[in-house]
């Protein structure tokens, strides 16, 4: 292994990818024309594009140490965190992606201060600053454990490498090269991750042999209800799959800068279905099963993979065993660094997000575009070199699954409590969403100390580890202890005033209705999704520094538009996912047989007078 590693090809390999995304950087870094550009690309984004960037955020080098590692200990059932997404699925899909793109929400605590008041955002503020430097933290950790053995350097050095790597061009590129660059990050890894099964197949002698070599145990796809204390049903749903997944899908800033990215809701929600019932079933394979493979060999020939192998790094171990030639170990190690930063990135670019739009803009003067583009630049660096602190701050747990895990029980409750009532519950008062913040951290600390009194009643008959003391179904007893205190305030303060459920129109689930009407600012008209198609030299770029276009009488009527009505103009090549594209509201009809459009337009959308493009009417 060390051979390959330090081989010519190998680092010409990894050379090549690291400046290749440093390019990427450079080269959708002319598109940042406002913070907008840098953290929501334009909001121009195809679904299918978006799909695949959204598989690449959540499947990074974490999940190949993460759930190979669980698979090496326990089979198949390490697939289980990441089949858990299919029950919150309609209030996502309906509910939580609409008020977030219709309302405008930039950011989860902006959603905060307008559902209920500013010291609930600076609290989630603090909230979503400590998730997304911990996400970084942890990715950077386990892409260090799984190439250490192959660099043999140390830790803490290839931590600092990757990070500054990731830091540049992310601080170049922003939403939009993360976006290319995951797309094509997100196919490298699923083609990598499948490639090493097929190899590890080949490399045991074929699947009977490898079936027939794994205990009965791990071919169950569900661990045991509540044994071993570590790895047990009723813990890991609580913990990934509740606090976890749904954090992951409703409080990440991340992804939601990829709903906010997509051209439409209609475009987001697509996007969300493909990544869930497509491309995540085909990852959790890609992920897990170098650990299924490791499981094999060691009960076909223990002394090739020992039972006292580290876990966290199985994945490189496999990787060296089963690759028949050079080119391709080095291409495997490569899709894990290809992992790492399709997560990465997304994390920085995010707290990069909230740093800039609720910390800087509030206390800030009025900033200039310019001013905050910069500051976000300098911000997506900054977050770099903190996530390096949290790695080596996770570095001291066992594995990483378990500092994952750990990391979520304890950060996330709160915030995920505070947004579950406030979209269900129009009633669920400002009060009440600060005392989730203030008592449920208390509470969650209180059980850290004292679990054998707080936890226990929640732990499903568990086993206690004193080292360890049930590490995941704490998650239970903290989405409880903060759900208790959202609803007790809630039911002994006073219903709020009439006025109280006028301010938060389109906020709530119950109040959705009004979205496209407050993100149009007017009627939606009943002819959206009509659309026309033209040749690109029918445009005519018009000095009007409004984000407008203006059509001739005879396309107003082929679209049924009228003037104030929200559009999407667009190259008609759907490979290209929405990059020659924007939106723009119709203005004034047109004296001109042209089609009009204003320099603000023209700038941002980038269109090619010789090819096709299309106006479809959103709203």
């Amino acid at each position: 292994m060390n051979t390959i590693a330090t081989s010519e090809l190998f680092w010409v390999i990894l050379t090549f990818y690291v400046f290749f995304v440093l390019g990427a950087g450079l080269f959708f870094a002319r598109n940042n024309q406002s913070t907008e550009d840098f953290f929501f690309g334009g909001r121009r984004f195809s679904w299918w594009l978006i799909g695949m960037s959204m598989l690449a955020t959540g499947v990074g080098s974490h999940s190949f140490a993460k759930y190979a590692s669980k698979g090496f200990e326990y089979g198949f059932s390490s697939t289980m965190t990441y089949m858990n997404d299919w029950f919150f699925m309609p209030l996502l899909l309906f509910g939580w992606i609409p008020i977030i793109y219709y309302m405008q929400v930039n950011s989860i605590p902006e959603y905060f201060e307008r559902r209920f008041n500013s010291t609930v955002r600076n609290l989630s503020t603090i909230t979503m600053l400590l998730y997304l430097i911990g996400y970084i933290g942890i990715g950077l950790l386990a892409l260090g454990s799984l190439l250490q053995p192959i660099l043999g350097w140390e830790i803490n050095t290839i931590i600092i490498v990757v990070a500054v790597i990731s830091g540049i061009y992310v601080s170049l590129g922003g939403q939009t090269a993360i976006i290319f660059t995951d797309f094509l990050q997100g196919v490298i890894l699923l083609f990598a991750g499948l490639l090493i099964f097929g190899l590890g197949i080949a490399y045991i002698g074929g699947f009977d042999l490898f079936w027939s070599n794994l205990s009965t145990t791990n071919k169950l796809p569900l661990a045991d209800f509540n044994s071993p204390p570590d790895f047990n049903f009723v813990g890991i749903f609580w913990q990934d799959g509740v606090v976890g997944s749904v954090g992951f899908a409703f409080m990440n800033q991340a992804v939601i800068m990829r709903f906010l990215a997509s051209r439409s809701v209609i475009h987001a929600r697509r996007a969300t279905m493909m990544n869930v019932l497509v491309f995540l079933p085909i990852g959790t394979v890609a992920v897990s099963n170098s650990g299924w493979i490791a499981r094999a060999i060691a009960n076909i020939s223990p002394s090739v993979i020992p039972e006292t192998t580290n876990p966290n790094g199985i994945f490189t171990v496999v990787a060296s065993l089963v690759s028949n030639s050079e080119p391709i170990f080095a291409f495997l190690v490569a899709a894990v660094v290809a992992a790492l930063m399709s997560s990465l990135d997304s994390q920085i670019n995010a707290s990069a997000a909230v740093a800039v739009n609720d910390v800087y803009t509030p206390l800030s003067k009025n900033p200039s575009e310019k001013t905050r583009l910069r500051v976000s630049m300098f911000t997506s660096l900054l977050v770099t070199f903190v996530g390096i602190q949290a790695a080596f701050l996770f570095a001291q747990y066992g594995t990483i699954y378990e500092a994952h895990g750990a990391f979520h029980s304890v950060v996330t409750p709160p915030m995920v409590t505070v947004i579950f009532l406030g979209i269900f519950w129009t009633r669920f008062s400002s009060r009440a969403a600060v005392l989730t913040f203030v008592l449920g951290a208390a509470f969650i600390f209180l059980g850290i100390e004292y679990p054998q009194t707080l936890v226990q009643p929640f732990s499903h008959g568990i086993e206690y580890v004193e080292a360890k003391p049930w590490s995941y179904i704490r998650a239970l007893y903290n989405v409880v202890a903060c759900t208790s205190i959202g609803i007790l305030v809630t039911l002994l303060t006073s219903k709020p005033h009439q006025s109280h459920y006028e301010q938060i129109k389109g906020l709530t689930l119950w109040t959705i209705k009004d979205g496209p009407t407050f993100f149009k600012g007017s009627e939606v008209n009943e002819n959206a999704g009509s659309k026309i198609t033209f040749d690109g030299d029918m445009i005519k770029v018009v000095d009007d520094l409004d984000n407008k276009i203006y059509l001739p009488e005879d396309l107003m009527k082929d679209l049924g538009a009228r003037e104030g009505d929200f559009a999407y103009i667009s190259d008609t090549r759907w490979y290209l996912g929405g990059i020659k594209s924007t939106h723009a509201y119709i203005g004034k009809m047109s004296s001109s047989n042209k089609i009009e459009i204003s320099k603000n337009v023209q700038n941002h959308g980038q269109f090619d007078p010789s090819k096709k493009l299309f106006i479809e009417l959103e709203l």
